[in-house]
Parts: C-alpha cells; sequence; structure tokens
C-alpha cells in the first residue's frame, strides 16, 4: 500500500510536467525501451554475482541490476530519441516510435537470447506491486522527496519554459537545462516504476492522472498537485481491485487510470454542452 501511494504521487507529479512540456509520447517510448536495460542488469547481475563472490545472485541484487540497468538504457535510447529529432522530415512523434519500437524489439531479443533468465518475463513487462520489497518503498520514497525539491525550486522555470520558449531563451534561461531536469524526472519515474508496474504500464500512470486532471484546473501548481493525488488514488484503488478480485495489479491500475481519464474527458464535455 506504501509503495502504491508513493509511485502514485511520482507519477502524477511527473507526468504533469511532461504533460505541459509535451514529452507525453516520448515518455511512452521510454517506458518500453526500458525493458532492454532491466534485462540486460539482470543478465550481468547473475553473471557477475557468482564470477566475484560465488554463490547466485539473490532476489534483491537482482531488483537493484533491474532499476539500474533501466536507468541506463534511458540515456542511449534518450540520445537516439534526439539524433532522430534531428534528421530532416523526421518529426518528435516518428523519432519517438522508432525510440519504443527499437527499444521493446530489444529487450525480447536479449530475453530470449540469454534465456532461462532468473527472473520470469513477465515481471519485466508489468511488475509486480503486491510483491515489492521495503529496498522499493525507500526507493520511491527518495525519489518522489528529491522531485518535490526540484518542482519547488524549478518549478516556476520550468512552467516558463513550457509555456514561453522564445521568452526563456530570451531571458538567458538554458533550454537545455530544462529539457534535461524534465527528461531527468520522467527517466527516474519510470525505473522507479519497474518493480511495481514493469516496463509497460508505467505510461498509464504517468500520462492518465495529468490528462484527467488538466481541463479542471488553471495553473500548474494545481496540475501538478491534483495529478499527483489522483495517481495515488488510481494506484490505490487498482491495488484493492487486484487484491479483492485476485487479478494483476498493475492491470487494474492501468484500466482504472484510462476510466479515471475517460469519466474526466466524459463530465467535461457533458457540463460545456
Amino acid at each position: 500500500m506504501t509503495v502504491a501511494v508513493l509511485v502514485g504521487l511520482l507519477a502524477g507529479a511527473v507526468g504533469a510536467i511532461a504533460l505541459i512540456e509535451r514529452r507525453i509520447f516520448l515518455a511512452e517510448s521510454l517506458t518500453h525501451s526500458t525493458f532492454p536495460g532491466a534485462v540486460a542488469g539482470v543478465v550481468v547481475a547473475a553473471w557477475a554475482v557468482p564470477a566475484i563472490w560465488g554463490g547466485r545472485a539473490g532476489y534483491a541484487v537482482l531488483s537493484v541490476a533491474i532499476l539500474v540497468g533501466a536507468a541506463l538504457m534511458c540515456l542511449p535510447m534518450l540520445a537516439l530519441a534526439r539524433w532522430l529529432q534531428g534528421v530532416p522530415g523526421v518529426s518528435a512523434q516518428a523519432a519517438a516510435g522508432a525510440v519504443l519500437s527499437t527499444g521493446f524489439a530489444l529487450g525480447y531479443l536479449l530475453s530470449t537470447w540469454f534465456a532461462p533468465l532468473p527472473l520470469k518475463v513477465d515481471g519485466f513487462l508489468a511488475g509486480s506491486l503486491l510483491n515489492v520489497k521495503t529496498t522499493d518503498a525507500w526507493t520511491a520514497g527518495v525519489c518522489l522527496a528529491l522531485t518535490a525539491l526540484l518542482l519547488v525550486t524549478a518549478g516556476p522555470r520550468l512552467a516558463f519554459h513550457a509555456f514561453d520558449p522564445v521568452g526563456h531563451r530570451a531571458s538567458g534561461m538554458s533550454a537545455r537545462a530544462a529539457d534535461a531536469a524534465v527528461m531527468g524526472m520522467v527517466c527516474v519515474a519510470i525505473v522507479v516504476l519497474v518493480p511495481s508496474l514493469g516496463t509497460i504500464l508505467p505510461i498509464a500512470l504517468i500520462a492518465a492522472p495529468a490528462a484527467a486532471v488538466v481541463p479542471w484546473v488553471r495553473s500548474v501548481h494545481a496540475l501538478v498537485i491534483g495529478s499527483a493525488l489522483v495517481g495515488a488514488g488510481c494506484a490505490l484503488a487498482g491495488l484493492a481491485v487486484a487484491v479483492l478480485g485476485e487479478l494483476s495489479a498493475g492491470g487494474c491500475i492501468g484500466a482504472l487510470c484510462a476510466l479515471v481519464w475517460a469519466g474526466s474527458v466524459g463530465t467535461r464535455r457533458a457540463l460545456s454542452a
């Protein structure tokens, strides 16, 4: 339950920033492209631990290896996306789609090449919120605190960059630093969500709460707080449904996020009619 609240708050808050920065599709591509990093991390840990210390790598070591591998894989995938966006005729959406396809295909290639893996492939794809450990809770808590600190100190400048990039640049502020901060938060959120939701489902908890809240608010501050609360609510409610129905926690959270977004859009349109 604690992990559900923490990851929901983190994903919702980061999703709000990704939404105003128009980075949702790129965030989706990164969630899928962490798959090969997670597989590579497990493969390296499963080989290195016996070679260095003897004995098999335990679950705790493999869990850390997943996070490290997923985080490191974000860097080349971001570099690939930036390079593709610089190619004439390639839009940002096309670049993100190419990164998504490349990353996911590479993940399946590695999982097949090094089969059998110490962990099931399903664990990489959908995660297991019901099986997270204390380490995952601490990791999520620390990353949430650091993200909140960054939003408090640099939030206004990030909003300035999102809504007026020309004015932001004319004021002497660095667009590259703003982009790095946004994508850094997105990557951290995605990596933290891997143990709970895998490499496919995190985009639901990142994108849907912000998309559901944005029609009802008039400030970035309200969007961030509202998205974080909705994200935590979706994570908790999805976990409860999964426990009661003996279903996949990640799947229930993803489905509930979609329902919340659809309900928000439908209600807004009904009130505007």
